[in-house]
């Protein structure tokens, strides 16, 4: 399974980083982090089901801090 979250520190980051992919037109979701996951991190992630690398790749050129990647099935 390829990686499709990526976890944040700060609820702020989260939603900075949702606005530079809606500019970009990379669709995704904030959700609860998944508990086994959020050691480290706030409590939510961005789901992201298409161009994971190329919103990875954004988020750091926006120096938006995170807390990593995983890959979830999130249904």
């Amino acid at each position: 399974m390829n990686h499709n979250l990526i976890l944040f520190h700060s609820m702020t980051s989260v939603l900075k980083g949702r606005e530079v992919l809606r500019r970009r037109g990379i669709a995704s979701r904030v959700i609860r982090t998944p508990s086994q996951l959020r050691r480290g991190s706030c409590g939510y992630s961005l789901l992201i089901n298409r161009r994971f690398d190329e919103a990875l790749r954004l988020i750091e050129q926006e120096n938006i801090p995170t807390a990593g990647v995983a890959a979830v099935d999130i249904s």
